[in-house]
């Protein structure tokens, strides 16, 4: 085997592998999948934490489970690591579609906030 001939070789290799490495990448950009937003929540004050935490519990966390298609959000505190105590807001979203038709431009759509004031969210 000449030069040429393994210079071919390695030209074909890393082309191979460029192509691999695009094929399988792009598993991350294909909107598909789930999308998790976290959002740190701070309490005013005054905010009684033991009614906050009621009501995350018994209202907020229930009041979305499947009322609005391909989200999901739920109110979490931490019970460990540095940040024990703080709260969350957790969206779980379908996909970065999903996401990116309820929540286009950081703003929420208008059939989205149109669900979320019908039901009382």
């Amino acid at each position: 085997m000449n030069i040429n001939q393994i210079k071919l070789l390695m030209v074909y290799g890393l082309i191979t592998l460029i192509n691999s490495t695009m094929l399988f990448s792009q598993l991350t950009y294909s909107g598909k999948g789930d999308v998790i937003s976290i959002r740190f929540l701070e309490l005013e004050p005054d905010i009684d934490t033991t009614e906050f935490e009621k009501f995350a519990l018994e209202e907020f966390n229930p009041a979305f489970d499947g009322t609005v298609p391909g989200l999901k959000e739920y109110i979490a505190k931490s019970d460990r690591g540095i940040d024990i105590g703080s709260y969350t807001l957790l969206m779980v979203f379908d996909s970065q579609i999903v996401r990116n038709t309820m929540i286009p431009n950081k703003r929420a759509s208008e059939w989205f906030s149109k669900i979320v004031e019908d039901q009382s969210l």
